[in-house]
């Protein structure tokens, strides 16, 4: 019998400077981390935690062959928050000088979306359910939980 994937724990991301991680999720985000070091920070959320290395604790962890810690072009992944309004939680981000790479945009699927990215390039979503039609989609629903 194989394992059943459940949930996600954490998240592990690779950063090319952890001082400046570090720096834009206190600023953006208003975390404080739960742990930290020289190259590492961790943070715990409700449901899942961020755990932040810079390189030396990245190829410690695995090798300096397998990590990327700045990644040549594009993205291989995105993370997804949900929010209550995206609009004003975009106008929040941007009036804290985060870039976005789209603005808030409603997508045929359910939901009301914004892209940014932190400083190394990982892509952040926010997102809300919005009614698509008159209803919201199953989608959506689904995503969110309710």
């Amino acid at each position: 019998m194989g394992m059943t994937l459940n949930r996600v724990d954490v998240i592990v991301l690779f950063v090319a400077d952890v001082d400046r991680a570090r720096t834009f999720y206190r600023a953006t985000f208003g975390l404080e981390p739960q742990t930290e070091d020289e190259v590492s920070a961790f943070y715990k959320l409700d449901t899942i935690s961020i755990a932040l290395l810079g390189p030396a604790a990245a190829h410690d962890l695995l090798s300096a062959d397998a990590v990327a810690v700045d990644p040549s072009a594009g993205t291989h992944s995105q993370l997804v928050a949900f929010v209550t309004d995206v609009d004003a939680t975009y106008a929040d981000l941007v009036a804290q000088g985060v870039v976005f790479v789209r603005e808030p945009t409603d997508r045929a699927w359910g939901l009301r979306t914004a892209h940014f990215t932190d400083p190394d390039g990982h892509i952040w979503e926010i997102a809300q359910p919005v009614e698509t039609v008159g209803h919201i989609s199953e989608m959506a629903q689904s995503l969110v939980g309710k």
